[in-house]
């Protein structure tokens, strides 16, 4: 009876504690973000690095998959891939995220050229996927979809 009390404690014990962190998670926020460089590495590729503000009231997590698909009219133009990047628990700080850029099939470099020139933010979007993961073991997956490339620049 002593050891199922105590177990009963602890379990409830420990759902308390991760609602609390839970919250804290749920405040997690983008304070600012800015491309920093972009870099050819091939005709159909590059390196690009972006400064992202994050203010973290929570624990330390690291955010690992990370992949968007970049469209245009619903027509896919690129896939984004990143390497995991660890966020500092309790602070506000700018990380700069190195960032593989890749042309997606069917689109060449002078579609991607003839784009440049008339560039309107508001006709790009964005599907994003990334994990978050704290401890390496417990995680979330943050999926967003039809995501206005606009939201990234007002920042």
């Amino acid at each position: 009876m002593k050891k199922a009390l105590r177990i009963s404690f602890l379990l409830v014990a420990a759902c308390l504690l991760l609602s609390g962190c839970v919250s804290k998670y749920k405040k997690i926020s983008v304070s600012s973000f800015e491309l920093k460089s972009v870099v050819p590495t091939s005709l159909r590729s590059a390196n690009v690095v972006v400064a992202v503000g994050i203010s973290n009231p929570a624990p330390a997590f690291q955010v690992r998959d990370i992949e968007a698909t970049i469209k245009r009219g619903g027509e896919v133009m690129g896939v984004v891939t990143g390497e995991p990047v660890s966020v500092d628990g309790k602070c506000d700080r700018v990380y700069r995220i190195p960032l593989q850029a890749q042309l997606a099939d069917g689109i060449s470099l002078m579609q991607l050229l003839a784009t440049y020139k008339s560039f309107n933010p508001e006709d790009f979007y964005l599907d994003l996927h990334a994990r978050a993961n704290v401890a390496g073991k417990i995680g979330k997956d943050i999926d967003y979809k039809d995501m206005p490339l606009t939201k990234f620049l007002k920042k």
